[in-house]
Order: structure tokens, then C-alpha cells, then sequence
């Protein structure tokens, strides 16, 4: 009985440690990147056992190894000779929350008390306004920075008018490919042209027919950089075409409605690294050709995988 209880009392255990998630994920020291305008001096970082001398160049974030603690980490800077200093405070880590989809929450027992669980602000980037030192997850982009942007989305929908009713149906295949010009900082026009349709995954099937959804556009948006999120409006013309195509041995039901539209485009993106992002793009088409009323609703909405890719950089 004792030994059946002891036994118990061991693989408990042992589940309970491999159900801690910030213990198996999280290393006891962190990456993190501390960058500063021209008249900030990064001086010292506590609880630095590492600095990454590879990212050393000019205007080029320090990468810094930081022993995690539950304790508010403090960086000396130097400001126009003038010694200050301001402090990271840690967070609950990723992996730490974890615990609630992998193990019911069981795992934050194991991590209650383990610096593991801590994380520091990954990025870092120190600005002096006015008579204080701002902190920002990135550094503005300036003026005259331009980016190639491509974009892959991971579904698309669409809502287009045939010639009796909405077809509204979801896809994954797309293309999307533009350029963003930074007329002052943090303020950019982007002009973009791309491609989707639901052939393949989602095409609805009838009876007796297949119907397929696709578009082909360009647009061109005012976007501003807010924190970590660019927000964008504009207008896009699109052509919008539906198809149905009869299929087996059935009264021939093939027909198509093709039109081109003018509406608008809305694009909300949030920025993960310095180059990947995640976005959602709405296109809502208003005034349509090839019906004999023009204002016809139509739409289309896809959410995307972003990789914006400086061509040049204005430092």
C-alpha cells in the first residue's frame, strides 16, 4: 500500500515538472535588444552576463543575455553627459501562460515560484522627448525609408454579385506584392497590386456544378506606423469574377459574371519582428461595372502573412 502510494506520489510528480512549460521552454538567461537615438548612451545593463558584439554597428540595436528575475531590470544611460537611468519591468512570459492550453494551468503550480517564468520587453528602443526617455518596442522609420512589401494570404474571403444573388465563399491562395514610401516619419503611401482566388480548397459545389471566387487588384493607402500597428485607408480597383461550371452528365449551367470596381481598401497590420507581419486586409467595392444599377456591395477580406523589405535606409 505504502509503495502503491509512493508510486503514485512519484509520477504525479514527474507529470507535474513536464507540465511546466516556462521550466522546459524558458532558458534561466534572455536575448534582449536595447537600441537608442543619437542622444542616448546606452552606459551598462544589470544582470548582463553577455553582450552580442556582432550587432555592434553604427545605430544597430546591442543584443544583451539577461539573467530573468521577477526584479525590475536597470539600464545606465548617459544623456548629454548627464547620468540617468530607467528600468525594464519583467512580465508573465509567453510560456508561462502556456501552461493553461497545455496542462489545464497544473503547470503554473511548477512555475509559481521559478524566475523562469519572467521575460523581460524583447525590443527595446530609447528616444529622449521632451525632458524624458521614452521607451518603444521600435525605432521610427524615417522619412524617405522605401520597403518592398510582400504578402501571402492565409484566407482570403469574398462576397461578389453574380447574376441572381451573393456568392460568398473562403480561400487560402493569394499573392500580394508593393512598395511603401515614407513621406515623413512614420507615415507612408503604399501602392500594391494582387491576386486571389478559392479554386481548389473551397469552391463551392452544387449540384451538378462548381462555383469559383476570385479577384485581381491594386490599391494605394495612407498608413501610419502607431506603436507595434500600421493602420492604412485608400481606394482599390478591382475586378471581381465569378464562374460556374457544370459538371457530370447535367444540363448544361455554365455561366460567369465578370465586373470591375472601384471602392475602397482598409488594411490594419501588426508588426512581430522587423520585418514579418500579420495583417488584415478589407476591400469593399462599391460602384461596379457590368450591372445596370453601379452601386452594387461587394467585398473581399483576406488576412495575411507580411514581409515589408527595406530597399533603402534613411538613417
Amino acid at each position: 500500500m505504502i509503495q502503491s502510494s509512493i508510486k503514485n506520489l512519484i509520477v504525479f510528480s514527474t507529470l507535474l515538472l513536464f507540465s511546466s512549460c516556462a521550466t522546459l521552454l524558458n532558458n534561466p538567461v534572455q536575448k534582449i535588444f536595447i537600441a537608442t537615438d543619437n542622444k542616448v548612451k546606452v552606459i551598462s545593463v544589470e544582470k548582463n552576463v553577455l553582450v552580442d558584439s556582432s550587432l555592434m554597428g553604427i545605430n544597430a540595436p546591442r543584443a544583451y543575455y539577461i539573467i530573468r528575475s521577477n526584479n525590475s531590470l536597470k539600464v545606465n544611460l548617459e544623456i548629454d553627459s548627464i547620468k540617468k537611468a530607467i528600468f525594464l519591468h519583467p512580465r508573465n512570459s509567453f510560456a508561462y501562460w502556456f501552461n493553461i492550453y497545455c496542462n489545464y494551468g497544473i503547470g503554473m503550480l511548477v512555475d509559481k515560484n521559478n524566475t523562469r517564468r519572467y521575460s523581460y520587453p524583447v525590443r527595446n528602443y530609447l528616444t529622449v522627448q521632451d525632458t524624458s526617455i521614452k521607451i518603444l518596442r521600435f525605432a521610427p522609420i524615417n522619412k524617405g525609408t522605401i520597403n518592398l512589401s510582400l504578402s501571402l494570404p492565409f484566407t482570403t474571403i469574398f462576397s461578389i454579385k453574380t447574376t441572381n444573388k451573393q456568392y460568398i465563399s473562403a480561400g487560402i491562395f493569394g499573392f500580394e506584392a508593393g512598395l511603401d514610401y515614407f513621406y515623413q516619419k512614420n507615415r507612408y503611401i503604399s501602392m500594391n497590386i494582387g491576386v486571389a482566388t478559392d479554386k481548389g480548397i473551397t469552391e463551392y459545389f452544387g449540384p451538378g456544378y462548381i462555383q469559383i471566387g476570385n479577384t485581381i487588384f491594386t490599391s494605394v493607402r495612407n498608413n501610419y506606423v502607431v506603436g507595434s500597428f500600421d493602420f492604412g485607408y485608400g481606394i482599390n480597383v478591382s475586378q471581381l469574377k465569378w464562374i460556374r461550371t457544370t459538371i457530370g452528365d447535367t444540363i448544361n449551367l455554365d455561366q460567369s459574371k465578370r465586373n470591375i470596381g472601384l471602392g475602397l481598401s482598409f488594411s490594419t497590420q501588426y508588426r512581430v519582428g522587423n520585418y514579418f507581419r500579420l495583417g488584415v486586409l478589407y476591400q469593399p467595392n462599391l460602384l461596379n461595372t457590368g450591372f445596370k444599377s453601379a452601386f452594387h456591395y461587394q467585398h473581399y477580406i483576406s488576412l495575411n502573412l507580411i514581409w515589408k523589405l527595406p530597399i533603402n535606409n534613411i538613417d
